[in-house]
């Protein structure tokens, strides 16, 4: 569903209207779609932290085209626009098994900012979405383990790291809880709090870590090694929940 989305300042609004048109006069009749999704169409963004995720929808997806957009891209970040997610119709269409957690995360949380809403009336395999869900729990866990090794006690690091990770956990646990069938949690704390609601589990170090990023309080007093090694076991505890999870064969989806 398309969302109505965060009240954005005057500011960003500008910029996502500067974006655009420079979409349509750098793509012409080769664009189909701008769309803003994650938390800049939600009630999830932070100013100053949370960059403005954009797809950009498009017929042909030739080489011309990153050529077009390529020299533009410093200048968009400089105004807080993240690299596009740049797709053709039929990538979107086929790549749905591939990608289920991205593509409903957009089908659930997006603002169309011109063109045809390319998002609606998709559905999403729940199959493809537990498989997802796994592999990227997984995958990130020991992606972090690696990290704490190399980081070799540098106390900066260790926090930058549970702050850049946070979020793919809590986009996991809501597609978990979309999986039962439950209702779309909009913010990240109703999502955290609801999941360990419905699993009876808690997620302290991720609460902390929230209010952190939302500059509501500041780290905790101590080494932020012993902070990690918690946070690691949260995440652990996350993929004990996902190996108990069976997938159903109805298709999840929106209209």
């Amino acid at each position: 569903m398309s969302s109505e989305g965060s009240v954005l300042n005057k500011q960003t609004e500008r910029t996502l209207a500067q974006f655009t048109q420079e979409l349509q006069q750098l793509l012409g009749e080769n664009l189909i779609a701008v769309i803003l999704y994650g938390s800049g169409a939600g009630d999830n963004f932070v100013p100053g932290v949370s960059d403005l995720n954009v797809a950009v929808i498009v017929k042909e997806l030739r080489f011309e085209v990153l050529q077009k957009l390529q020299p533009r891209l410093a200048t968009w970040h400089t105004l807080g626009v993240a690299v596009p997610l740049l797709i053709d119709r039929e990538f979107l269409h086929r790549g749905r098994d591939v990608f289920p957690m991205e593509v409903y995360d957009i089908i659930e949380q997006h603002r169309l900012l011109w063109g045809e809403d390319v998002f609606h009336g998709i559905t999403v395999d729940p199959y493809h979405l537990r498989f997802q869900a796994e592999y990227e729990a997984r995958s990130k866990l020991l992606r972090l383990r690696a990290l704490y090794l190399e980081c070799a006690g540098d106390q900066s690091r260790f926090q930058a790291l549970m702050l850049d990770s946070l979020k793919t956990f809590l986009i996991l646990m809501r597609n978990l809880i979309r999986m039962q069938g439950e209702e779309n949690l909009v913010t990240y704390t109703e999502v955290l709090t609801h999941f360990e609601q419905r699993f009876q589990l808690s997620f302290p170090c991720m609460h902390d870590l929230m209010a952190i990023r939302e500059a509501k309080r500041s780290w905790p007093a101590g080494d932020a090694s012993s902070f990690f090694g918690d946070y690691l076991a949260e995440i652990q505890q996350l993929v004990g929940v996902i190996d108990q999870l069976p997938s159903n064969d109805s298709s999840i989806h929106r209209n």
